[in-house]
């Protein structure tokens, strides 16, 4: 199993937040205003409320292993436990670090 699961790709754009709100049922810790992403970009704290959400978001599968949220134009989650060292680095741009 890889430790990479891609969400939602670049092409989504702006919309990228919506779409996640539309379909992310099994993820925890979002913060208190997230429905508010279902109104999409014109909302007037919709990046600000994204950013929180991609920076507290969690998804624990049916193995226990912990996901995370990761968006550079596409959305990812990742697993600490599951990614490979060559995953990592070549995701993130550096060695794997734990």
């Amino acid at each position: 199993m890889s430790g990479l699961e891609l969400l939602f790709d670049s092409h989504h754009g702006v919309y990228i937040p919506k779409l996640f709100a539309e379909s992310c049922d099994h993820w925890q810790n979002l913060p208190s205003d997230f429905s508010e992403l279902l109104e999409g970009p014109e909302h007037e704290w919709y990046f600000d409320i994204w950013t929180s959400v991609l920076d507290s978001a969690t998804y624990t599968d049916s193995n226990g292993n912990v996901w995370y949220l990761w968006q550079d134009g596409d959305l990812w989650a990742y697993c600490e436990e599951l990614i490979t060292d060559s995953e990592y680095e070549e995701f993130f741009g550096e060695p794997k670090q734990w």
